[in-house]
């Protein structure tokens, strides 16, 4: 998968940090020595996590060396690392908090890969994880659609984006055997957005990554069309000309 981009991800910044901030203002300790930040990507979930627990050592973790070449010029304070969270981080230690904000959908097999974070937890630490889930919404549907149109069938076929996402159950029958006790809940975000052009560039820079680096950029621009023609029927414009982007996040924290 090609290189991210930090700049168009973060055009959102305050939204996609919103997320962050909730979870950390339900993690239940006042204080942590060691904290790690899985996915950390251009670090606006990392700088949230230092501003509420000053004194912890916090290491940000991604495989994007642009993410990370984002993070360390914003927050040249904070340690960054580059390494794969599919992988054994065994050898990092174990950590007061293990925080994930939006990463996991991009790791497969959620089951050995919670196995593997909350061997990290230290004694009386929390494994605490935002992860979306775009199954129902309209966008992920208009993108899966429009990609079995007859136009892209063929530069698809047997294509995996690379998303992998699951229900609040699966999680919990996960961690059950290896947490002290679990907390899960889910959200919808109703962001509020200009028009229907900035949810493409909103998931410009996630979802649709995967299905637009295959193309050129005259194809990009077909592709994006078509996916901004479906959505232009499921999300409807509001008395100011507005446009409601409603977005599901699935959140838990399991205590060792």
């Amino acid at each position: 998968m090609s290189e991210w981009n930090p700049n168009l991800y973060l055009r959102f910044k305050e939204e996609r940090t919103q997320p962050t901030r909730d979870l950390i203002n339900r993690i239940r300790k006042d204080h942590a020595g060691s904290i790690i930040d899985i996915g950390c990507g251009p670090g606006n979930s990392t700088i949230e996590l230092k501003r509420r627990w000053k004194d912890a050592r916090i290491i940000g973790l991604d495989n994007s060396e642009a993410m990370l070449e984002k993070a360390r010029a914003d927050y040249p304070d904070l340690e960054w690392i580059n390494r794969d969270a599919g992988r054994d981080l065994s050898d990092l230690g174990t950590f007061d908090i293990v925080f994930s904000n939006a990463a996991i959908q991009w790791i497969p097999d959620h089951k050995s890969l919670l196995e593997r974070l909350f061997a990290l937890v230290a004694d009386s630490g929390v494994l605490a994880v935002q992860v979306p889930n775009v199954t129902y919404m309209p966008i992920g549907v208009a993108i899966g659609q429009t990609a079995m149109e007859d136009r892209w069938r063929s530069r698809f076929e047997g294509m995996d984006d690379g998303l992998c996402y699951k229900d609040l159950d699966f999680y919990y029958d996960v961690l059950c055997s290896l947490a002290e006790n679990i907390e899960l809940w889910e959200t919808h975000y109703y962001h509020v957005m200009p028009d229907h052009e900035s949810i493409i560039e909103w998931y410009k820079s996630t979802g649709m990554r995967p299905y637009l680096e295959k193309l050129d950029e005259q194809e990009r621009s077909e592709f994006t069309a078509g996916v901004l023609a479906r959505i232009r029927n499921e999300y409807r414009v509001q008395e100011d000309g507005r446009v409601l982007f409603p977005f599901r996040r699935l959140f838990f924290i399991a205590h060792r």
